[in-house]
């Protein structure tokens, strides 16, 4: 059986779902109208405080987290498949990322409640999810990419630059934020940071769906069927 659907969905679910739950807010006047990767009229989490949006954010961000927890799972699968000699340590990226994804639902479930408390939890929880995916998406790049040097036949090396690449822009992205923010002022840098980095690690597993489509990475079902004798 095919596995790459799975990163396919990690990455495309989210991004369907935080722009459509924005459309949704921004028809019934709940958040402001701007192209927001661009003005940052609102944050994310502002998509998902009310209903109906509200619904549709968690019905889609808590399947999203599970996929990831499924995704990180598989990931070991992978680089053993490509080069048994990576797997040292890679329980790290693997604790990373399931982390991340118990993170994320702790963020869903927090989301919309009113008390300070759940404010705490809110940031705890969207803090800790962007961090850990982070981070284990640059070990897991920096991982594929010495397996494509070294078996270029096997992994693509472009499919490594291309993690790699994508690694540096939201380091960039999350450290410019720092001066930005301080310099001019104001909530809209900081959400423009928060859209384009949710966009950028999304589109991650996207390059993770292209790497198990073309290593052709799938998982197969065996029955062993013993025959006993009198």
């Amino acid at each position: 059986m095919q596995l790459a659907f799975i990163p396919l969905l990690t990455g495309l679910v989210p991004i369907v779902a935080v722009n459509v739950a924005y459309i949704i807010a921004a028809g019934l006047d709940h958040v402001p109208t701007c192209f927001v990767y661009l003005d940052g009229c609102t944050t994310i989490s502002s998509t998902g405080r009310k209903a109906p949006e509200s619904l549709w954010f968690r019905a889609t961000l808590i399947p999203t987290a599970v996929l990831m927890l499924i995704y990180w799972r598989l990931i070991g699968d992978w680089i053993k498949c490509l080069d048994k000699r990576q797997l040292q340590g890679v329980w790290v990226l693997q604790w990373l990322g399931s982390l991340a994804s118990v993170f994320l639902i702790v963020y869903t479930v927090a989301l919309g409640f009113i008390d300070p408390n759940y404010h705490i939890q809110r940031r705890i929880g969207v803090t800790g999810f962007f961090s850990c995916t982070f981070l284990a998406q640059l070990l897991l790049a920096r991982r594929l990419w010495y397996i494509s040097l070294a078996q270029p036949e096997l992994l693509s090396p472009r499919i490594a630059q291309a993690k790699i690449t994508l690694c540096f822009f939201l380091l960039v992205v999350g450290l410019i934020s720092i001066p930005v923010s301080a310099w001019i002022g104001g909530n809209e840098p900081e959400n423009i940071v928060e859209w384009n980095f949710s966009l950028l690690m999304y589109c991650y597993f996207l390059l993770t769906y292209w790497g198990w489509r073309t290593t052709g990475f799938r998982a197969t079902l065996e029955i062993n069927i013993k025959n006993s004798s009198d």
